[in-house]
C-alpha cells in the first residue's frame, strides 16, 4: 500500500470517485447498480455541503469516502447538530484487503472532528461483512436500527462518538 495517501477531494476528482463507487458496488452486488443509485452517489460527491476524501495512489483514485451533516428522519428532516453522516466509503475491488478503507474511514473521522462534529453515523448492508468489520474496528457500534433499502436489501445503522 506504499504510495497511497488520503486527501480532500476536489472537483477534478468527482468522475474518478464515482467510477470507484460504480466498480466496487458492481462487484459487491454481482451486477450493475441501478442508474438512480449512481445519481445518488454522484449527488453525494458533488454536494457542496459534503466533504469528499479520496485515496490517491500516484495520481489514480483507488478509494473514496464522502460525509455530510446528519439529518433527522433518516435524511429527510432537519440537521442534527454535531452529527456527521458518512454517506459512502468505497475502495476499488483490486485494492480490497490492503487497508485503504481503514485509511479512508480514519481520515473521514479526523476531518469530521476538525469540522466540529461530535458523533458519526452510517448505514451499511447487513450482508456486507467486510464493511461491517471495517466499521467495527474503527469504533462504530450497531445502534440496533435496521431497515430495508430501496432495493429491499437489509441495512444496519452504526454510530460512534468522535
Amino acid at each position: 500500500m506504499s504510495g497511497v495517501s488520503v486527501r480532500l477531494g476536489i472537483p477534478e476528482d468527482f468522475e474518478a470517485a464515482v467510477a470507484v463507487w460504480r466498480e466496487a458496488d458492481t462487484v459487491r452486488r454481482g451486477g450493475e447498480p441501478p442508474p438512480e443509485h449512481e445519481e445518488r452517489a454522484r449527488g453525494h460527491v458533488e454536494n457542496p455541503d459534503s466533504f469528499l476524501l479520496v485515496a490517491d495512489d500516484a495520481g489514480g483514485i483507488v478509494g473514496v469516502a464522502c460525509a455530510m451533516q446528519g439529518l433527522a428522519d433518516d435524511g429527510a428532516g432537519p440537521p442534527i447538530e454535531g452529527l456527521c453522516h458518512v454517506g459512502m466509503v468505497f475502495v476499488a475491488p483490486g485494492r480490497w484487503g490492503e487497508g485503504v478503507g481503514g485509511m479512508l474511514v480514519d481520515a473521514t473521522l479526523d476531518e469530521a472532528r476538525s469540522r466540529g462534529y461530535g458523533k458519526a453515523q452510517l448505514w451499511t448492508h447487513k450482508g456486507n461483512s467486510r464493511a461491517r468489520r471495517l466499521y467495527e474496528r474503527r469504533g462504530f457500534g450497531r445502534s440496533g436500527r435496521e431497515m430495508k433499502d430501496d432495493l429491499g436489501e437489509w441495512i444496519v445503522h452504526y454510530e460512534r462518538e468522535l
